[in-house]
């Protein structure tokens, strides 16, 4: 179902993203799933953005595992590794910090709210340990290795400078993208068990001989997709 076609959601015109939900089974439990997503740089609002996780979280969904590519800032990081999502930090809308806008359910509904101007709130936790532990033991029982690090979300659509890469690695960033912190945020403030995982798509490094370029991204992201479906299968096998 492309989401254009759902009341209050926006039409994805990202290379890649199909912008549509796929609704079905899998592992014998019903589950939805996005095929592409919506960006900051394509025009849309952080509201916009979240959206569609919001209507999954009316649905009533328990688990939500985000997906994304990523740059590398790590050395130790290779193209094509999974990098698991164990810290996040948000420069989305030339702003540091968490997205203001979050929702809850009441009655497997979800009302969506903005924080209001001077309220505080606790920082969310979007790596829950049991989903973590599910998809480490994942990676271990069909051989191939699940990495953690902190994903940094930018606006985008431009790859990252050489001098922007150096910045951030010193802040202690591992992946760098522009996406998914606001998806998990969303996701988290309605209740829902979350995890992300990134491709790492190209190295994002200040010495990298060459730059990023979008046709390698979906490339690699191909490669990945038999590793990451694995985990994905395991969580609906063995999730709550």
């Amino acid at each position: 179902m492309p989401y254009a076609e759902i009341p209050g959601l926006a039409a994805s015109t990202a290379s890649g993203h199909r912008g549509e939900f796929l609704i079905g089974h899998l592992a014998a439990r019903p589950v939805i799933a996005m095929a592409g997503r919506l960006h900051v740089y394509e025009g849309h609002s952080l509201r916009e953005v979240t959206r569609p996780v919001a209507l999954m979280a009316g649905l009533g969904i328990n688990e939500l595992v985000v997906s994304c590519a990523a740059g590398g800032l790590n050395p130790n990081f290779n193209v094509g590794d999974l990098v698991l999502l164990n810290e996040h930090s948000s420069w989305l809308d030339g702003k540091l910090g968490a997205p203001p806008i979050s929702f809850q359910r009441t009655n497997d509904s979800a009302n969506e709210s903005a924080a209001a101007a001077g309220c505080f709130r606790r920082s969310l936790s979007t790596c829950d340990p049991q989903l973590d532990a599910i998809a480490h033991q994942t990676a271990h029982t069909n051989g191939f290795e699940l990495r953690r690090g902190m994903y940094l979300a930018v606006n985008g659509p431009n790859y990252e400078t050489r001098a922007e890469c150096r910045m951030m690695r010193r802040l202690g960033a591992d992946l760098v993208g522009m996406s998914t912190v606001p998806e998990l945020l969303c996701a988290a403030s309605a209740g829902v068990r979350t995890l992300g995982i990134s491709v790492v798509t190209n190295l994002a490094l200040p010495d990298a001989p060459a730059t990023a370029d979008h046709a390698d991204v979906l490339e690699v992201c191909e490669r990945a997709a038999e590793r990451l479906q694995q985990i994905v299968r395991a969580i609906a096998t063995h999730g709550a």
